[in-house]
């Protein structure tokens, strides 16, 4: 069984015995004394797993996208959740529930990946990751009097991506500074 988990092993084999004689999670909750909604969590996996295999850790699997919306519509079609995830070799039927109330609310749409996240990053990063030459002359512009004097043809690429890792490295390393001196001051070390 899971360390989180709200019963103890000894209890999870006895309601697996429960099970197996037809009790259904809250009839082997009441007669074990314990808390329905971890019999009711562990009942669903029996379901699917069966009875040897729920004591036993489930390795857990990356179900693509187009899976997740194809089994969403047939459990909308009528399918039972039980049957899916056996199919799909989950350890129980609740990712099932999950994945239909995000395709309920988002569609088709409901699985696409993230779009990635530009915080963070300056103009010139934008530009090289855009596959544009940082370093080109922009369109002629009026002249700011509060820009840095400093020239984009003074550094190269490769100059740029080794200060921009010396940066990062600084920072972290500042992180780790301020980590290490906030446990001194409140005696942890």
């Amino acid at each position: 069984m899971r360390k989180d988990c709200l019963i103890t092993n000894d209890q999870a084999k006895a309601a697996i015995e429960l099970f197996d004689h037809g009790y259904g999670y809250v009839a082997t909750a009441t007669k074990l004394d314990v808390h329905k909604p971890t019999l009711k969590l562990l009942h669903d996996r029996w379901l699917v797993r069966g009875t040897m295999a729920v004591m036993e850790p489930h390795q857990r699997r990356r179900i693509p996208a187009d899976t997740k919306i194809a089994t969403a519509k047939r459990y909308l079609a009528g399918e039972h959740k039980v049957e899916l995830a056996k199919e799909l070799g989950l350890a129980s039927s609740r990712p099932i529930l999950d994945w239909v109330k995000e395709y309920r609310d988002k569609g088709d749409a409901a699985f696409a990946p993230p779009p990635s996240s530009n915080k963070g990053k300056t103009a010139r990063m934008h530009a090289i990751d855009n596959g544009q030459d940082p370093d080109a002359d922009p369109a002629p512009s009026k002249p700011d009097v509060m820009t840095k004097k400093t020239r984009a043809e003074d550094i190269s690429l490769a100059e740029y991506r080794q200060l921009q890792d010396r940066l990062l490295r600084a920072e972290a390393e500042n992180a780790y500074l301020k980590k290490l001196r906030a446990l001194r001051q409140n005696g942890q070390l």
